[in-house]
C-alpha cells in the first residue's frame, strides 16, 4: 500500500467512500518508521487509495487532528500511535464489515465497558479487546472479552488504535491524548453512535513497547469529569466503577451505596433522594445499563430501584416516598426456604415506565410491567400487570379506575374492563389534539435531528400526531421518515406532487393535519424535550383557545392568557413572524376565505394569526424554553429584509390587524431596537444571503414620524460603519 500527499492546502467537503486516512501520533522516530512499515504491508481492497497524515505527540492531540479531519477527503479515519503497528494485512476488510452498520461510529483495538473513579481504563474489571505484547521470548497474547470475532459495544476506547467512519470535530478545549480520546467517546455516543471493539480470531495489532501508558493530565482529568462524572467528589473508592452515565445537573448523593453503579444510567436535572437506592441484583453487567433512570425524575425517600434484567424510568417520571420497584419475583413453589435460597424469576422485557408516570407513595411494581405514558399509580398499590396510557390505578392488586379521555378533556372512571375499553376505543377514534408538521425540501440532515427531537416526546401517543409535509425533496428525506414509521405509529408522511414552495408549504401541513391544534415548524427546530409535554398539557387545560403562542429563552414555564389582536401584538411583538413558535386552532384556519393572501410577503403566518383571532379573541402565551440554541436562526435566503420584516410586517399591523396607533409605534420602536439592528449586524458581518436594497428608503417611510427617527439612523449609520463597506 502507498500513500498519498496529506498535506493539503485546503479541505474537500466531499467525502470519498473508498479512501482511507491514516492519522499517526509520532513520539519516537524508531517507532514511528516501525509503525509506517506496518501500514504500507496492508492490503487494501481493490480500488482504495490511502494518505498519511503525522501528528506530533508534543502538541495538542485534538487541534492536530481537527486539521486533518478538515484536510482530509477520506470516509474512513485510522487513528495510530507509533508504539503501536499493524500485523494482519488484511484486517481492513474486517474492518469494513464492521462498519456497514451504519450506527457504529467508533471502532477500537481494546477499550471498557465502564470506567473507574480514577479515570485508569486499564485498571477497569470490564475490558474488551486484543492485541499482542512483546515478551522475553516474542509477543504475548492478550484478549479481553468472552466471544472471539464479536464485536462488543464499549464506553471507552484506548488511543492506542481506533477507526472512525464519521467525522466528529474534536475537544480542543483538552491538550493531551488520554482524556481527549475519552471525550471523542462521548461524543459520539452523543451523536447516537456505536462504539465497539471486536475480539478477531487473527488480531490486528501489537505494541512495540512492554510499558503501557498514555499522554494525559491532571487538567484534563478535571475537565472531563467534571463534565460526564460532576457527581464525583474525590472520596471514592479507588476500586469502584463510575455511574453508566449522569446528566448534567442531577443529584444523586448516595451513588456510592448503589450496588453495581457501572450498570446503572441517570439523565438529566434528576433528583435521586440520599436514602433513596439502586441496585443490580446480581453482577450481571455486560456492557449495557440495566437501570435506566430519565431526565428530570424525581425518586423520593426510602425508595428502591432493584434490576436483574432491566428497569426503565423514561423522562419525567416521579417516584414518591417509599415505593419499591423490582423487575423480579420470587418462585413460590420454593416452600420453608430462604430469600436466599430461593429461585428468582425474572422477565427479559423487564419494567418499562414511560415518561410522564407519577407513581405515589408507598407503591410497589414488581415483576415484568409496562405502565404507560401520563399515567398515575395512586398511593398503597400493587401494580403486577401493564397500565395502558393516560390511566389512573390504584388497588392489590392495581386496577385501572379512571382514563382520560381527549373528547372530553377530563379523566372519566371506568368501572371494569369494557368501561375502560370504552374509553380507549374512543380515544382511537378521537382526532389528536396536536399535530406538529414538519416543512421541509432536501434538508435530511436537519430532519433527522428535528424529527427525533419530537418524535421522543409525543412518539406513539395518542393525543398527538407528527407531519412531515415534504416538497418533493431528492435526498433521502421519504426513506428516513418511512423508516421511522416503522416505530412510531402517529408519524405521518405527505409528499406535494410538485414544489409548492416555502410558504405553499406551509398551508399544505396545515391542511393536511389532523389534529385539533396544529404547530407547523422548519426541519432544523429542534424543540427542547418536554416542551411539546407543556404545550399538549396546555391546550387540554385551555382548550378552546385560538392561539397558543411559544415565547422561547425563558428559564421557567409560565402562561399568560389574553384577548383580541392588540393584545396578542402587545404580548407576542415581532415574534408573531416566527412560524414555530405558532400553534393555531385547526377549524379556524378552514374559516379563513383567502388563507393565501399574504403568501408573497415571505410571512404569511402573520395574517393566519391576526384572521384567526377576528373569529376567535383568545390566545394564550406559554412562556419556557420550547427551541435548543443549535435551532436555525435565520432569515429567509434571497428575501429582501426590510421588505418582509419592515413594510409587509407593519402593513398587515396597520391594515389587517388595525391595532391602535400608540401600539403600533411602541412596536415599531420594539421591532428596530430588538431585531433590525441585530439581524442588519448578522447580514452584514456574515455575509447572510438577504438583500438589503432600498433599506434605509423603507426605514425612512415608516419611521421618519416617530420622535426616535434621528436617534434609529445614528444606530444603523454605526452598524453599516463598524460592518464594513457602505450600503
Amino acid at each position: 500500500m502507498t500513500f498519498s500527499d496529506g498535506c493539503l492546502q485546503e479541505g474537500n467537503d466531499m467525502k470519498k467512500e473508498k479512501k482511507v486516512a491514516f492519522f499517526v501520533r509520532k513520539s519516537d522516530e524508531a517507532l514511528y518508521s516501525t509503525c509506517l512499515e506496518s501500514l504500507q504491508a496492508l492490503h487494501l481492497p481493490a480500488g482504495y487509495e490511502a494518505e498519511l497524515f503525522t501528528l506530533t505527540a508534543g502538541k495538542p492531540y485534538a487541534v492536530q487532528a481537527n486539521k486533518a479531519l478538515a484536510l482530509s477527503d477520506a470516509k474512513y479515519k485510522i487513528y495510530i500511535n507509533d508504539d503501536m503497528c499493524l500485523v494482519q494485512p488484511r484486517f481492513f476488510g474486517e474492518l469494513l464489515a464492521i462498519f456497514k452498520d451504519a450506527a457504529v461510529g467508533m471502532v477500537g483495538a481494546w477499550g471498557s465497558q465502564s470506567l473507574p473513579v480514577d479515570g485508569n481504563v486499564l485498571s477497569s474489571a470490564y475490558k474488551r479487546g486484543a492485541f499482542y505484547v512483546p515478551a522475553e521470548d516474542g509477543f504475548s497474547e492478550q484478549r479481553f472479552g468472552d466471544a472471539t470475532g464479536k464485536a462488543a459495544d464499549v464506553r471507552c476506547i484506548l488511543p492506542s488504535f481506533f477507526a472512525t467512519q464519521w467525522d466528529i470535530a474534536w475537544d480542543e478545549s483538552y491538550e493531551k491524548q488520554y482524556y481527549t480520546v475519552l471525550a471523542h467517546c462521548r461524543a459520539f455516543e452523543e451523536e447516537g453512535r456505536r462504539i465497539v471493539v471486536p475480539l478477531p480470531k487473527n488480531i490486528w495489532c501489537a505494541y512495540q513497547v512492554k510499558d503501557i501508558s498514555f499522554d494525559g493530565s491532571e487538567a484534563d482529568r478535571k475537565k472531563f469529569f467534571t463534565r460526564y462524572h460532576s457527581y464525583i467528589d474525590g472520596t471514592e473508592s479507588k476500586g469502584i466503577s463510575t455511574l453508566y452515565a449522569c446528566g448534567e445537573g442531577s443529584e444523586i448523593p448516595s451513588w456510592k451505596e448503589f450496588s453495581h453503579p457501572e450498570g446503572i444510567a441517570v439523565g438529566r436535572e434528576t433528583h435521586i433522594h440520599k436514602t433513596a437506592m439502586c441496585r443490580l441484583v446480581m453482577p450481571n453487567f455486560a456492557g449495557k445499563p440495566r437501570i435506566i433512570v430519565g431526565d428530570r425524575c424525581e425518586i423520593g425517600t426510602g425508595s428502591t430501584l432493584a434490576a436483574v434484567n432491566r428497569i426503565v424510568l423514561e423522562n419525567t417520571v416521579r417516584v414518591a416516598e417509599n415505593v419499591h420497584i423490582k423487575d423480579y419475583v420470587y418462585d413460590d413453589r420454593d416452600i420453608g426456604l430462604s430469600f436466599k435460597d430461593r429461585a428468582i424469576i425474572a422477565a427479559e422485557s423487564g419494567i418499562q415506565i414511560e415518561r410522564g408516570v407519577r407513581i405515589e407513595e408507598n407503591v410497589l411494581i414488581r415483576g415484568a410491567v409496562h405502565i404507560g405514558r401520563g399515567s398515575i399509580m395512586r398511593a398503597g398499590s400493587t401494580v403486577e400487570a401493564d397500565i395502558p396510557a393516560y390511566c389512573i390505578a390504584e388497588g392489590s392488586p392495581a386496577r385501572v379506575v379512571a382514563a382520560f379521555s381527549p373528547k372530553a378533556g377530563k379523566w372519566l372512571p371506568t368501572a371494569g374492563e369494557k368501561a375502560l375499553e370504552r374509553v380507549r376505543a374512543e380515544r382511537e377514534k378521537t382526532p389528536p389534539l396536536l399535530t406538529v408538521a414538519f416543512i421541509t425540501y432536501n434538508r435530511s440532515e436537519y430532519l433527522k435531528k428535528s424529527l427525533r427531537c419530537v418524535l421522543q416526546q409525543l412518539g406513539n401517543d395518542e393525543l398527538a400526531e407528527v407531519l412531515v409535509s415534504d416538497n418533493v425533496s431528492t435526498d433521502d428525506t421519504k426513506a428516513f421518515v418511512q423508516k421511522m414509521q416503522k416505530t412510531y405509529k402517529n408519524l405521518r408522511y405527505h409528499c406535494n406532487e410538485e414544489n409548492i414552495g416555502a410558504e405553499g408549504n406551509i398551508h399544505r401541513a396545515i391542511q393536511e393535519s389532523k389534529g385539533e391544534y396544529v404547530l407547523v415548524a422548519g426541519d432544523d427546530d429542534y424543540f427542547a424535550d418536554g416542551a411539546l409535554l407543556f404545550l399538549l398539557s396546555n391546550i387540554v387545560r385551555y382548550r378552546g383557545s385560538a392561539l397558543f403562542f411559544l415565547g422561547n429563552n425563558f428559564d421557567s414555564y409560565d402562561v399568560q392568557r389574553g384577548s383580541g389582536c392588540a393584545e396578542y401584538i402587545a404580548s407576542v411583538g415581532f415574534f408573531v413572524t416566527w412560524i414555530s413558535g405558532i400553534v393555531l386552532q385547526r377549524t379556524l384556519y378552514d374559516l379563513i376565505e383567502n388563507p393565501q393572501k399574504y403568501d408573497d410577503t415571505h410571512i404569511p403566518q402573520v395574517y393566519l394569526q391576526i384572521e384567526i383571532l377576528k373569529r376567535n379573541p383568545k390566545f394564550v402565551v406559554l412562556y419556557g424554553t420550547f427551541i435548543l440554541k443549535a435551532s436555525g436562526d435565520r432569515a429567509p435566503a434571497g428575501v429582501n429584509f426590510a421588505e418582509v420584516f419592515i413594510k409587509h410586517y407593519l402593513d398587515m399591523l396597520q391594515f389587517e390587524a388595525k391595532i391602535p396607533q400608540e401600539l403600533l409605534s411602541a412596536e415599531k420602536k420594539r421591532l428596530m431596537e430588538n431585531h433590525v439592528y441585530l439581524w442588519l449586524a448578522r447580514i452584514r458581518g456574515e455575509h447572510i444571503d438577504v438583500s438589503l436594497d432600498g433599506f434605509f428608503d423603507i426605514v425612512e417611510t415608516y419611521y421618519k414620524d416617530e420622535p426616535y427617527y434621528e436617534d434609529v439612523l445614528a444606530t444603523l449609520n454605526g452598524i453599516v460603519q463598524i460592518t464594513g463597506s457602505e450600503m
